[in-house]
C-alpha cells in the first residue's frame, strides 16, 4: 500500500481534528498550525472516536475517558490510557492530504508543502535524526520491563535530598506502587472492629484502589474479601455498610457465604438438560479472593501476602509503643466519618505528617494555641525501615513561646482567642508524654491523637494525581456523655473543613499543581542534614521523609 488521498487540508480547522476511513480503518487527522499529523482514529483504552475529542497544545483528549495522547508521536500521556496510538506518515500536495498506512510518522521523509497560505518549507513535521535515535533506544528499553524502569526513571545523583517529580506524577510508577506496595508485603488498614461488631455486619473498604469487603463471619472471625464476583467481576457489594446473611451478586445472583465461599449458582445444571455449568464445576474453586487478616487492639489490617510477619514486628517496637498508647486496651466506639477527595499524590499525605517544618509555619491554630510549636518538646520518629513514623509534641502554654520563635512562625496570631474555651481542654488519659501524636502506618493509615480527639485516616489512591481520604472518628466504650461531647467538640480541629485539615489539603493541591504545570523538576528535602534519614528530635527536619523514600526506592526497585 502506498500514498492515499484521505482529505483536504481546508477541511480541518486550525487546532482541529477530522475523522477519516481508510480501507475500513478509522484514522484521525490533526492540524497544528500549518502541519498535519495522522494517528489511529480509535482510543487504545476504549472504543471511542478520537475525531470527537478535544485538541489542545499538541494533544488529543479522548471524549470518553479523557485520556490524552501526543498528536505527533501517538504517545499515551495520562491515565487511563497506557498504550500508544499508531501513527501514519503524511504528505501534502496542494490542498490534498495523503497518508501511507504502512509507514509510521517517525519514518516519513520531509515533504514540501505547496498549499496556499503556508510556508514554502512547511509540511508535516517528521522526526529529526536525534528523535529517531531516541525512539529506537526507548523501544529497546521497553522490551524489558525491569530494564525499562531503571533506565527511564533515574534518581537524582544527590541521593535522598532530592525527589524527582515522576515519583508523584507518572502512571507507570503508580501502577507499580499498587503491585509492589499495596498488594505487596504490607499490612493495610481496612476497618475498626467496632464497625463490624455482630455476625453478618460488613463495611466496604479498600486496599490501595482495590475495593474489599470487611465482614464478621458466623464463627466470629473477621474476613476481608475482594469486592469482585468470581463470575463476571461485578462489585457484588453496593452498600457502604450493613448486615447480611450472605452476599448476592446483583448481576447473575451468584451467592457467597460470610467467609467468601461460593454458595449458590442459579441454573448451575441448566434447564431441561441444556445449558448450565460444566459437570466438573466445583464451587470450592470459585469463591471470592480472601486476604490475609490480622487485628490488634480493635484495629483490622489485611494483606495480599499470606506469609506476612506479625503486625507487632511490622511496626517495630518504637512505633508499636505509640500505636498502643492510643489503642490502649479500651474498646473503640465509632463516632462518625468524614470522606473527601484530594487532588494530589497519595504519598504527599505521608510526607505532610513526616514534615513538622510546615506545621509551625502553615497552621495558625496549631501554633497560636500551643499544640505544635517550634521549641516545644517534640519528636519526629521513624522506624528502622523508614516506612512508619510518628510526629509528636507536648502542648505548651502561649506565654512560653519565645518572641524569636513568634517572628519565625508567620502563622502565629498573638491576639487570637476562642469563643469556646473548653475547646482546648486536655484530659490526660493516655500513658504518653505527648499531647499530640500523628502516626503514619505504611502504606495507608494515619492515627491521629490531637489532645482528646481520636481518629484514623485511610488513604485510598485512585491514580497518581488523586486520592480519597476516609476519616473514622472514635472514642472508647467507657466514655461518659461529657467525654464523648468533648471528643466531638475537639473533632472540629480535623476533617476536610477542620481548623487544621483545610490548610493541609490546599497545600497538597498546590504541590501537585506545581509538578503538573511545570513538570520535570525535583523536590528539595535537605532540612536537618545531621540526620541522614530517620528519627529527629527537631521540628525543623525532613529526615523522616528521606527515610520513607529510602524504603520506597527499595520496594520499587528504583
Amino acid at each position: 500500500m502506498a500514498w492515499q488521498r484521505v482529505a483536504s487540508f481546508s477541511e480541518i480547522g486550525v487546532d482541529g481534528v477530522l475523522g477519516a476511513d481508510v480501507n475500513g480503518t478509522p484514522v484521525a487527522l490533526y492540524r497544528l498550525s500549518n502541519e498535519v499529523f495522522a494517528t489511529s482514529g480509535i482510543c487504545t483504552h476504549a472504543l471511542a472516536l478520537l475525531s470527537d475529542g478535544f485538541v489542545e497544545d499538541g494533544r488529543i483528549e479522548c471524549p470518553l475517558h479523557q485520556g490524552q495522547f501526543d498528536i505527533r508521536s501517538g504517545k499515551a500521556l495520562c491515565a487511563p490510557v497506557t498504550e500508544d496510538l499508531r501513527t501514519f506518515a503524511v504528505k501534502l500536495e496542494g490542498d490534498d492530504i495523503f497518508i501511507d498506512m504502512e509507514r509510521p510518522a517517525a519514518s516519513a521523509p520531509a515533504v514540501a508543502n505547496a498549499a496556499a497560505n503556508r510556508k514554502a518549507e512547511g509540511g508535516v513535521r517528521v522526526a529529526e535524526n536525534g528523535d529517531q535515535a531516541d525512539i529506537g533506544a526507548i523501544a529497546a528499553v521497553n522490551g524489558d520491563p525491569e530494564l525499562s524502569l531503571t533506565k527511564r526513571y533515574v534518581w537524582p545523583a544527590e541521593g535522598l535530598t532530592r525527589i524527582p517529580d515522576w515519583v508523584y506524577t507518572d502512571q507507570t510508577i503508580y501502577e507499580r506502587e499498587i503491585e509492589r506496595i499495596f498488594h505487596g508485603r504490607t499490612w493495610n488498614y481496612v476497618a475498626l472492629e467496632c464497625e463490624v461488631p455482630k455476625v453478618g455486619d460488613f463495611i466496604r473498604s479498600n486496599v490501595g484502589p482495590t475495593p474489599v469487603v470487611v465482614v464478621r463471619a458466623d464463627d466470629g472471625s473477621i474476613n476481608v474479601v475482594e469486592n469482585r464476583c468470581s463470575h463476571r467481576a461485578a462489585e457484588f457489594c453496593r452498600e457502604l455498610s450493613g448486615n447480611v446473611k450472605e452476599f448476592v451478586c446483583p448481576y447473575h445472583q451468584w451467592s457467597y457465604d460470610l467467609q467468601g465461599n461460593l454458595a449458590g449458582v442459579p441454573f448451575r445444571r441448566g434447564v431441561n438438560g441444556k445449558g448450565g455449568m460444566p459437570a466438573d464445576f466445583n464451587n470450592a474453586e470459585h469463591g471470592l479472593r480472601r486476604l490475609n487478616v490480622t487485628t490488634h487492639r480493635g484495629v483490622v489490617f489485611a494483606s495480599y501476602l499470606h506469609d506476612m510477619e506479625s503486625f507487632q514486628d511490622y511496626l517495630g517496637p518504637e512505633v508499636l509503643k505509640e500505636f498502643e498508647a492510643t489503642f490502649d486496651g479500651r474498646k473503640p466506639r465509632l463516632l462518625g466519618y468524614y470522606r473527601h477527595t484530594l487532588p494530589g499524590n497519595w504519598k504527599l499525605y505521608h510526607e505532610n505528617l513526616k514534615d513538622p517544618y510546615h506545621a509551625t509555619l502553615l497552621h495558625t491554630f496549631l501554633v497560636t494555641f500551643g499544640l505544635l510549636v517550634a521549641g516545644n518538646r517534640s519528636l519526629m520518629l521513624a522506624d528502622a525501615t523508614g516506612r512508619h513514623g510518628v510526629m509528636a509534641s507536648a502542648k505548651s502554654e502561649r506565654k512560653s513561646v519565645s518572641s524569636d520563635a513568634k517572628k519565625e512562625m508567620r502563622a502565629y496570631r498573638d491576639g487570637m482567642t476562642l469563643a469556646e474555651p473548653r475547646f482546648m481542654d486536655f484530659v490526660e488519659e493516655f500513658d504518653s508524654p505527648w499531647s499530640v501524636t500523628m502516626a503514619t502506618i505504611w502504606p495507608n493509615l494515619i492515627i491521629q491523637r490531637e489532645m482528646n480527639t481520636l481518629g484514623v485516616r485511610q488513604i485510598i489512591p485512585t491514580g497518581p494525581h488523586e486520592f480519597i481520604m476516609k476519616w473514622t472518628m472514635f472514642g472508647f466504650e467507657g466514655d461518659d456523655e461529657e467525654m464523648t461531647r468533648h471528643r466531638l467538640r475537639q473533632g472540629n480541629l480535623m476533617g476536610p473543613a477542620g481548623f487544621l485539615g483545610l490548610e493541609d489539603n490546599e497545600a497538597i493541591k498546590f504541590v501537585q499543581d506545581g509538578m503538573q504545570h511545570v513538570p520535570g523538576g525535583q523536590h528539595l528535602v535537605k532540612l536537618d542534614p545531621a540526620v541522614a534519614a530517620g528519627s529527629s528530635d527537631s521540628l525543623i527536619s525532613e529526615a523522616s521523609i528521606r527515610a520513607m523514600y529510602r524504603h520506597w526506592r527499595a520496594e520499587m526497585g528504583l
